[in-house]
């Protein structure tokens, strides 16, 4: 099978046609992949071997495609369905960057009708990141797609709103009926509002006035506070300490998941974000597995109403796996927007 292989940790992407064929398991779907968008995880895994379980491994965990088999257990699924979602990382089959790769069924989505295979392939890892954030670490509702709550004088602060996860969850969390406060570069401003962000603070500013601004515009309503950049817990330690005294239990979460960010002001509860484990079959991410699968079942709906909207991307000029690796060099060169690749032809 052709795709795309990095050998060990450390080495370069290479194009093959030598990976292993793949039958899907009992809950697996066994999917074409048309086109892969680039995640910062993938350059990071080739560095770094994190998350990856054997070598070989092949990239890319955020693709849309076409259902070419399915397993014996499969039920909402069928050959020929456009699908998408992080179909994993790391282990055997869950790598996008070649001719085939698998999907677990209860983390899956069809593609709905308004958006096509290219946006669908930029929802998956962005969305659900968010999703696990907003709903399952700030403690906020999942709201009902077809009956969304009035937006609330409650107020989540988004840091790094300009980004992919970090615009999906301004999106979620407004949908879910809070007002969004989100920290953007000047030039991504526009970008952060279109996600339903009331205000935006420069994050280029000195940490002491983004605080001052935060805390004049949410009056007493900030609890919720997601880090989608990583980076952000000293601008998160001064917000905290800010608004400490004032009342109400405060939620704080942030996709870095290796760091210890010891006791925060104002007994303010943390929970890691990590995806990493999404579709893997061990009994210990039973939970996260069966969260994803509830998110899914909203997240899908909001798009196909067009009350999610998908993000910027840049479709990149040349196709085929061969291109996934210069498309991670463009990924990793900086800006907000997603690259996506076609690999082949449906």
């Amino acid at each position: 099978m052709k795709g795309i292989k990095v050998d060990q940790v450390g080495s370069e992407f290479q194009l093959t046609e030598d990976l292993p064929n793949l039958t899907p398991g009992p809950n697996q779907l066994l999917v074409k992949p048309i086109y892969g968008a680039v995640n910062p995880v993938d350059e990071m895994m080739r560095g770094s071997g994190l998350l990856v379980t054997s070598w070989p491994w092949t990239p890319c965990c955020d693709v849309a495609g076409t259902v070419v088999q399915v397993g014996s257990d499969v039920t909402r699924f069928q050959v020929g369905d456009q699908v998408f979602g992080c179909q994993g990382v790391g282990f055997p089959g869950s790598g996008g960057a070649a001719e085939r790769c698998f999907f677990r069924e209860d983390v899956t989505a069809k593609r709905p009708d308004n958006i096509s295979l290219a946006d669908a392939a930029t929802v998956g890892c962005g969305s659900e990141t968010a999703a696990v954030g907003v709903w399952g670490c700030l403690s906020v509702a999942m709201p009902d797609p077809q009956n969304l709550p009035a937006v609330s004088d409650e107020w989540v602060l988004v840091l790094g709103g300009g980004g992919n996860v970090g615009a999906y969850a301004v999106q979620l969390a407004k949908l879910s009926g809070y007002k969004v406060i989100a920290t953007v570069s000047p030039k991504s401003v526009e970008a952060a509002k279109a996600s339903g962000a009331d205000e935006t603070v420069d994050y280029n500013l000195p940490i002491e006035d983004q605080v001052a601004k935060i805390k004049a515009a949410t009056k007493g309503g900030l609890h919720r506070i997601y880090d989608s950049t990583s980076a952000g817990i000293n601008t998160v330690k001064k917000v905290l300490e800010a608004i400490k005294d004032e009342p109400g239990q405060k939620y704080f979460t942030s996709v870095n998941d290796w760091e210890d960010f010891g006791t925060l002001a104002g007994d303010t509860k943390f929970l890691a974000i990590s995806l990493g484990p999404v579709a893997r079959p061990n009994p210990e991410h039973n939970q996260l597995n069966a969260d994803v699968a509830k998110y899914m079942k909203v997240i899908q709906p909001l798009l196909a109403s067009g009350k999610l909207r998908v993000g910027d991307y840049t479709l990149f000029d040349k196709t085929g796996f061969e291109a996934f690796p210069e498309a991670v060099k463009l990924q990793s060169s900086g800006g907000a927007k997603k690259v996506v690749v076609k690999f082949q032809d449906e």
